[in-house]
């Protein structure tokens, strides 16, 4: 790969960052993935820290974080949404501005990998970036001149309603939830999904001592169980990428027919500007339906990656059909809760 070393510089007082722009450009499977799972070389529990810190607005703290991660955050829709550089810079400055308030580190508890938190992150941050590119909205305000005579003027803002909420509040509740369960239902739960949530001291006790397998046996298979997940993560995330990416689409197909249906009011209609009309439309049509296919599909947790009960059937010395039984009886217990209970059905 060739770097250059020009790039945005992301303005931490004091600390001017380069960004190495990339000349090739990679997919989710490439360095961006291999990079985050690293976590530049920090434990599970420093990554958590650094996070807890940056939450807490801690200047040192997020002035490290954007040293270790800027080039993630400058390169993220070049490799995944392969924009170009000239959109990468403004996404970069975008996320930096809203990064820098530590508000979005408070969602991430350290239940799920820092890779994937990020990614997410990154994702939503990207969407709400290309949502202001696009949608606007106009706005009249007063302004006064240099003497004192009010004028109007108009302005273009970004809609407020395409930044989204902090989730973190429902994940400390769920959580609480799965911590609430009795211990070998929430262990159970924890083990089916355990590419996203981590044993504490307290569920590895509980394995040990209702499991035939030793500590570093079945820290390996637990280990095994995580890189086959990952691997079908990678794929899942793709079509979420595909997603994103049909949004993004739709988005410039719209923009473009908005300035062809204007520059068509100003003149005489081509019968070739008619079907090129006709052409978007259907375009526009088929993206959104591609793109509705596959919310669907998420919705029905296609794209969440769970260990086959087979596994914890071995990890815990149970029948299959007893995993099967006791996964009822918590989404049973979910339902119950109205907070979840909305999250399943949405």
């Amino acid at each position: 790969m060739l770097f250059r070393t020009s790039g945005p510089k992301a303005g931490w007082p004091g600390n001017r960052l380069t960004i190495a722009r990339p000349y090739c450009k990679e997919g989710l499977s490439g360095k961006l993935n291999h990079t985050l799972e690293k976590n530049k070389g920090l434990s599970a529990k420093e990554v958590l820290a650094l996070v807890k810190r940056c939450g807490e607005k801690d200047p040192e703290a997020l002035k490290e974080f954007f040293r270790l991660y800027s080039n993630d955050i400058y390169n993220f829709p070049l490799r995944v949404f392969h924009l170009d550089e000239d959109a990468a810079s403004d996404f970069y400055l975008y996320a930096f501005e809203r990064l820098k308030t530590g508000q979005r580190f408070r969602s991430f508890q350290g239940k799920s990998s820092f890779r994937t938190w990020f990614y997410t992150v990154l994702r939503n941050m990207l969407i709400d970036w290309m949502r202001t590119v696009h949608e606007v909205k106009t706005v009249e305000k007063q302004k006064s001149d240099d003497e004192s005579r009010n004028l109007q003027w108009i302005e273009t803002v970004a809609d407020p309603d395409t930044e989204k909420s902090d989730d973190s509040d429902f994940m400390e509740h769920f959580h609480h939830i799965l911590d609430e369960l009795p211990r070998d239902l929430s262990i159970v739960f924890k083990l089916v999904f355990i590419y996203y949530l981590d044993l504490g001291l307290a569920d590895w006790d509980y394995l040990l001592e209702n499991s035939s397998m030793d500590r570093g046996e079945m820290a390996r298979r637990i280990a095994d169980q995580k890189n086959e997940l990952a691997e079908r993560s990678t794929g899942n995330l793709s079509q979420q990428d595909k997603i994103t990416s049909l949004y993004l689409s739709v988005l410039e197909l719209k923009t473009k027919r908005s300035r062809l249906m204007a520059e068509m009011e100003t003149r005489n209609v081509d019968p070739g500007e008619e079907a090129e009309l006709e052409r978007i439309d259907h375009l526009i049509e088929k993206k959104q339906n591609q793109r509705e296919k596959l919310i669907q599909k998420r919705k029905k947790g296609h794209f969440v990656v769970r260990a086959p009960y087979r596994f914890v059937s071995e990890i815990l010395d149970i029948p299959e059909g007893s995993v099967s039984v006791m996964m009822s009886r918590i989404m049973d217990a979910f339902r119950m809760d109205s907070e979840i209970r909305k999250a399943i059905l949405d």
